[in-house]
C-alpha cells in the first residue's frame, strides 16, 4: 500500500470520525429539523467529493479544485452546525488536497485562514467553558461553606448545647437543695449559665441562615463568555436564593438555554430573565431563533426538568418556526 493510498484511507477514515458526535446528536433529538438535515446533507456532499477526488479517473484540475470547494463548503457547515473540533478535522483533509492542486502561496493563505477560524471557535469553546467553570466553582465553595456551618451548628448544638442545659438542671436543683449565701451564688451561677446556653443557640441559629448565593453574578459570567448569540441578562433587583440546591438547578438551566442557542437555535440574540414572586422563583428564557414545530426532548431538556420537578417546580417549553425558542422554569422559595 503506497503513501497515496495510506493518505486517502486516513482521509475517510477522518471523514466518517467527524460525524459521530453530530449523528450521535441527532439520534438523541439534540440537532433536528433543519439544522439536521443541513447536516447530512454536507456529511453526504464532503464524503461523495472526496470519493470523486480519489476514485475518478480521467479529471481535470478545474473538476477537481470544484470538487475540494465543495468539501471545503460542506466542512464548514458541519462545523457550523455541530460546533465540535471534531468536525473541523475536514479542514485538513482538504488542506492535503490543496497543496497538490494549487500553487504554494494560495495553499497557504487558504490553510491559514482555516486555521484561523478553527481557531477563533476554539477560543470560544475555551471561554465559555471557562465561564462554565467559573461559575459552578462559585457554587460549589458555597455549597462546601453552607455545609461546613451547618456541621459546626450541629456540634455546639450536640456538644455545648447538651452540656449547658444539664448544668443548668443541676444548678436549678442544687439552688433548691441551698440556703442563705451559698443559696445566692447558685443562683447567679444557674443565670450565667442560662445566658451561655441562649447565646449557644443564637449562634446555632445564624449559623444554619445561609449566605445567598449571588446567582445573578454566576450567569453574567456565562453570558459575557458567550459570543453567538449575545446574551442579555436581567435578574430582579434583591434576588435571594438562599437554598443551594435551587441554585444549582437555575445555573445548570441557564447552561443548557445558552449551549441549546449557541448549537441549535441560530439565533442573535438571547434574553435571560430571572424574577422574584411572592412564593416562587422564574427563570424566563427566549431566544430569537428560527424555532421548531415541535419540542423534541433530548438528554439536555430531560435534565432540566427532572432538577427543578425534583425541587417541586417545572418547565415549560415553547417554540414556533420562525419565532424562537422559550423556556420558562418555575421553583418554589
Amino acid at each position: 500500500m503506497d503513501t497515496r493510498s495510506w493518505l486517502r484511507a486516513a482521509g475517510f477514515v477522518t471523514w466518517v470520525a467527524s460525524g459521530v458526535p453530530a449523528a450521535l446528536a441527532i439520534s438523541a433529538g439534540q440537532v433536528t429539523g433543519i439544522s439536521a438535515v443541513a447536516w447530512i446533507v454536507a456529511f453526504a456532499a464532503f464524503g461523495i467529493a472526496f470519493s470523486l477526488v480519489c476514485f475518478w479517473e480521467p479529471r481535470t484540475s478545474w473538476i477537481e479544485r470544484v470538487l475540494v470547494l465543495v468539501q471545503s463548503l460542506a466542512g464548514a457547515v458541519m462545523v457550523l452546525i455541530s460546533r465540535d473540533g471534531l468536525a473541523g478535522a475536514t479542514f485538513v483533509v482538504v488542506a492535503a488536497q490543496i497543496i497538490e492542486l494549487m500553487p504554494a502561496r494560495i495553499a497557504t493563505v487558504w490553510v491559514g485562514a482555516q486555521t484561523a477560524d478553527r481557531e477563533r471557535l476554539a477560543r470560544e469553546e475555551l471561554a465559555r467553558a471557562h465561564a462554565e467553570l467559573q461559575a459552578t466553582q462559585a457554587l460549589l465553595s458555597e455549597n462546601i461553606r453552607v455545609a461546613e456551618r451547618l456541621r459546626i451548628s450541629r456540634d455546639l448544638h450536640d456538644t455545648l448545647g447538651h452540656h449547658l442545659t444539664a448544668l443548668s438542671l443541676q444548678l436549678e436543683v442544687a439552688s433548691r437543695l441551698s440556703s442563705g449565701a451559698v443559696m445566692d451564688r447558685v443562683n447567679e451561677a444557674h443565670a450565667i449559665t442560662k445566658l451561655l446556653l441562649s447565646d449557644v443557640r443564637d449562634v446555632v441559629s445564624r449559623l444554619r441562615e445561609s449566605s445567598a448565593f449571588d446567582l445573578g453574578a454566576a450567569i453574567h459570567t456565562l453570558a459575557r463568555a458567550t459570543v453567538q448569540p449575545q446574551v442579555h441578562v436581567e435578574v430582579a433587583e434583591g434576588l435571594v436564593v438562599d437554598d443551594p440546591l435551587q441554585a444549582h438547578a437555575i445555573l445548570r438551566c441557564v447552561q443548557e438555554v445558552i449551549t441549546n442557542a449557541m448549537r441549535h437555535a441560530q439565533a442573535r440574540n438571547l434574553w435571560i430573565t430571572i424574577d422574584e414572586r411572592p412564593d416562587v422563583i422564574v427563570l424566563t428564557a427566549r431566544d430569537d431563533g428560527r424555532g421548531v414545530d415541535a419540542v423534541t426532548w433530548g438528554n439536555g431538556l430531560r435534565g432540566m426538568r427532572e432538577r427543578f420537578e425534583e425541587l417541586s417546580g417545572r418547565v415549560d417549553f415553547s417554540s414556533r418556526p420562525g419565532a424562537g425558542f422559550e423556556v420558562q422554569a418555575f421553583v418554589p422559595k
